[in-house]
């Protein structure tokens, strides 16, 4: 391995070096986050702030990149040469994306910034996730990674992100510098044979429930196959259908779909196609009503038609197949929470994961812009209001770690007034709050734990209405590596 990392280093580095310059022009416009100044003069003007004897925080520049990769594989054992050559032709990557501290021209911390948007209800919400924050044992306990995360922060908050989301094995340490668990893993696992099994008993009962075999036309059947490169529309037309209304899944831009298939994270995608077996060339005809992308036994994504709910049924089955031609003897499905494969699969002997850690593993967010947030999903504060037939204005007050707050819900507009708190309102950390307002939290539930505390019932009644627990969950595989 540490022969190959520098040459894989210098050709990823000439690649980027020939290429870079168009592709990045070319995306500018297509980015999926606002910029606004450049990464390096945000970080020149954070490091001042956050130097230390001996080292700073800087951005990093094309030149850095062979130090980086070698940096991440003596701290992690990874990624892969492949996978580092695919972080550098993501369509939203910048050299500078990366935040590094040197002591002198040693790299010893790193973080990495990846520039995304993320469905909110109907919202698109610009977001930064971070990833990859590294310090080399000789420098931990010397405040490195708040100095990263700092400046992180400062960045991401130029460049008009109101929302910062990792996933880490650390929660203790992100809760104290301000990140919150935000986010359940949601999946579900089971044997392929038992699976298949059920399926056949499931089909059963539906033919002994009518009295006689159903005929071939009430027998939904799909043409299930491996789907092809040029049929990449139909891909975008069902993730958009089926996310758009969704809560924390990513935008993703027909140059991050050709990005995302490349770099191959997945094994396979299969498509259901409604009607005879032919290539989509465009969206016009529409065959195909379905898909699933599959990694070793596990389905990491699922998207189907809403008026062919059958589909997932018939994509599980060819992926249980070939999970059994494999020889592996679990297939796991990732789907969201309450989808009605997560109660197929428990039928058949299986799992089900809902909860926020999974082998040590969380999701964390920070909310960098609470009030540009509160503008954003301000419709949809909107119209819980009406939904719930409360009075306007609707007021709310927050007691926020002993700091007076008030939310005013008015017919077209709202206001977040500081200093005054109103008869009805809720006490609560601001760790705390930020779970509210991402809905990871319920009302009810952190009442009656002690969390929160109203003082009135009316108060308990609009932060259940204004505030409720919401299906905050992606798909993996945006974030699974080159295999």
């Amino acid at each position: 391995m540490n022969s190959s990392v520098p040459s894989t280093a210098r050709e990823a580095m000439s690649s980027q070096r020939r290429g870079g310059a168009r592709s990045r022009v070319a995306e500018r416009g297509k980015r999926q986050n606002v910029q606004s100044d450049s990464p390096s003069r945000q970080v020149q003007e954070v490091s001042r702030e956050v130097s230390r004897a001996g080292w700073r925080v800087v951005a990093a520049t094309l030149a850095d990149q062979p130090a980086i990769f070698q940096f991440l594989v003596g701290v992690f054992r990874q990624p892969s040469p492949a996978e580092f050559q695919a972080q550098l032709e993501d369509p939203a990557y910048d050299p500078a994306d990366r935040l590094v501290i040197k002591s002198g021209a040693r790299i010893v911390a790193h973080l990495r910034l990846l520039r995304r948007e993320m469905q909110f209800g109907g919202r698109v919400l610009p977001v930064g996730l971070v990833a990859d924050v590294a310090t080399l044992p000789e420098y931990r306990a010397q405040g490195c990674a708040t100095a990263l995360l700092s400046a992180a922060r400062q960045v991401l908050v130029q460049r008009g992100a109101v929302l910062g989301v990792l996933r880490t094995d650390q929660p203790r340490f992100y809760a104290r510098r301000g990140w919150v668990v935000c986010g359940r893993h949601s999946y579900a696992a089971a044997g392929p044979r038992e699976i298949l099994s059920c399926l056949h008993q499931r089909e059963a009962e539906q033919v002994r429930g009518t009295g006689f075999p159903l005929p071939p036309s009430c027998r939904k059947r799909y043409n299930i196959r491996l789907w092809r490169q040029m049929e990449q529309a139909a891909l975008t037309r069902l993730y958009n259908e089926n996310t758009r209304q969704a809560y924390g899944t990513l935008v993703r831009t027909e140059a991050y779909w050709q990005w995302l298939i490349r770099r191959g994270g997945n094994e396979r995608v299969y498509v259901a196609i409604d009607g005879p077996d032919r290539i989509e060339l465009d969206d016009c005809l529409a065959p195909i009503i379905g898909y699933a992308t599959t990694r070793q036994g596990r389905i990491v994504e699922m998207m189907c038609a809403r008026e062919h709910p059958e589909a997932s049924i018939q994509l599980l089955a060819r992926a249980c197949g070939e999970a059994i031609e494999r020889d592996f003897h679990r297939v796991r499905v990732d789907a969201p929470p309450g989808d009605p494969l997560h109660a197929l699969l428990l039928a058949a002997g299986g799992s089900h994961c809902c909860h926020e850690a999974d082998a040590g593993m969380v999701f964390m967010a920070s909310l960098l812009q609470p009030r540009r947030f509160l503008q954003l999903i301000g419709h949809h504060l909107i119209q819980r209001v009406a939904a719930a037939g409360l009075p306007r204005p609707c007021q709310l007050g927050f007691l926020i770690d002993d700091e007076k707050y008030r939310l005013v819900i008015r017919r077209h507009q709202l206001q977040w007034i500081r200093g005054t708190l109103g008869r009805s309102y809720l006490r609560c950390s601001s760790y705390d709050l930020t779970q509210l307002l991402l809905g990871h939290l319920d009302v009810h539930e952190a009442v009656a734990s002690g969390r929160l505390a109203v003082s009135t019932h009316l108060a308990l009644d609009t932060a259940a209405a204004l505030l409720p627990r919401l299906p905050f969950w992606r798909p993996p595989w945006d974030d699974l590596p080159a295999g």
